[in-house]
C-alpha cells in the first residue's frame, strides 16, 4: 500500500504516539522516520527557514519518498517540518502537534492543546492530548501480552510512573513518599499492582519501588520501556489507573477510556498550563486527583478529541 504520509519522529514514544493517532483520524497510510535531532533546528527551528540552503542536506531522505503529508510533533521536530515544508512547498501539507514557539505561518495545520491559549486560523485545539488508539486496538495489543498478567483477579491496578521534567527535578524522597501512599492504597482495597516506569524514571527508582513492593500482600510486577511494551494492552484488565502528572499524554488517553483515572503527584500541584489542565479534567469527571485512596466514581469518557481529524479535512477542502 502506498505511504501518503512521513511522521518524522525522535523516537519518543509519546510524540510519536500523537503523531501517529493524527495520521489514523485523517485515515492517512504513514511510514515512520527516526532522526537524531540536529542541536541549530532543535534549539532554533526558526533556523529551518532562514538557513535553508545549509541545513537542506538533513532531509535528503525525503527524495526516497512519494507523500502528500509530513507530520511531527514536539518542538524539537519541528525544524524539519519547516525544512521539509521550504523544499517542497504546497505539494506537501506539513502538520505538526504541540506548540512550535515559531510563527504559525510555518506550518498548514498546527494541533495544540487548549490550556496552551492560542489561537489562528490554521490552529486545531484539543483537549490534552490526542489518543493513539481505539476500544478494538486495546484487544489487540493485549493478546501479545504475557500470559500471567491475564488471569489477575480484581481489582488490579495499573501505575503509570514518570519522573523528572523541565518544570521539576525529582529526589528519592518524593518518589518514596508517593510509592508509600500508593501502596497502601491499593492493599486497602486488596489490589494487585503493575507498575510500568517510562523513560524519564531512573533505573534507581526501579531498585527503590521493589524494595518498597518486597512484601506486597498480593500480585506485583515491575516494567520499564526497555521491556515488551504491555501498553495500552493492560488496560483491558485494569480496573484502576494512576498516572503521574508530568505526563499529558498517557493522562489524555486514558480518559478516552472508562477505566477510573487518578492522577497522581510527585511533587505537590503542577502550575501554570498544567495546572489549568489538571483541574478541567476534574472538573468534567475525566479524572479524579489521586491522594490516599482509590474508588469507583462517574468516570466521563474524553470524546471530544475523535473530531479533529474531520475538522482538518473539511478545512483543506
Amino acid at each position: 500500500m502506498k505511504n501518503n504520509c512521513l511522521i518524522i519522529s525522535d523516537g519518543t514514544k509519546g510524540m510519536e504516539n500523537q503523531s501517529i493517532a493524527i495520521a489514523k483520524q485523517l485515515k492517512l497510510n504513514f511510514v515512520k522516520i527516526n532522526l537524531k535531532p540536529n542541536l541549530l533546528l532543535k534549539i532554533f527551528p526558526i533556523s529551518a527557514h532562514y538557513f535553508y540552503f545549509i541545513l537542506k542536506n538533513k532531509i535528503n531522505f525525503v527524495n526516497d519518498y512519494s507523500f502528500s503529508y509530513v507530520i511531527t510533533t514536539g518542538k524539537r521536530m519541528c525544524g524539519f517540518s519547516i525544512l521539509i515544508k521550504k523544499k517542497l512547498g504546497n505539494t506537501i501539507t506539513n502538520i505538526h502537534l504541540q506548540k512550535p514557539n515559531v510563527n504559525n505561518r510555518f506550518f498548514d495545520i498546527l494541533i495544540l492543546p487548549e490550556h496552551d491559549n492560542t489561537k489562528g486560523k490554521n490552529i486545531f485545539q484539543i483537549e490534552g492530548a490526542l489518543s493513539f488508539f481505539k476500544k478494538d486496538e486495546i484487544n489487540h495489543y493485549y493478546k501479545v501480552m504475557k500470559e500471567n498478567l491475564k488471569n489477575l483477579e480484581y481489582p488490579t491496578i495499573l501505575l503509570l510512573l514518570g519522573g523528572s521534567n523541565k518544570r521539576y527535578n525529582l529526589s528519592y524522597t518524593d518518589y518514596c513518599i508517593f510509592l508509600l501512599k500508593l501502596k497502601n492504597a491499593v492493599e486497602e482495597i486488596s489490589g494487585n499492582l503493575i507498575i510500568s516506569t517510562s523513560r524519564r524514571t531512573p533505573e534507581k527508582v526501579e531498585k527503590i519501588i521493589r524494595i518498597i513492593f518486597k512484601n506486597f500482600k498480593k500480585h506485583f510486577y515491575l516494567f520499564n520501556e526497555k521491556e515488551k511494551n504491555i501498553y495500552p494492552g493492560i488496560l483491558k484488565i485494569t480496573d484502576f489507573v494512576v498516572v503521574t502528572s508530568d505526563s499529558v499524554n498517557m493522562i489524555s488517553e486514558v480518559a478516552t477510556t472508562k477505566i477510573p483515572l487518578f492522577i497522581g503527584f510527585l511533587r505537590g500541584t503542577e502550575k501554570g498550563k498544567l495546572e489549568v489542565f489538571n483541574e478541567k479534567f476534574f472538573d468534567k469527571l475525566y479524572s479524579r486527583k489521586f491522594e490516599t485512596t482509590l474508588f469507583p466514581y462517574n468516570k466521563k469518557m474524553l470524546v471530544k478529541n475523535d473530531m479533529i481529524g474531520e475538522k482538518i479535512n473539511n478545512y483543506l477542502n
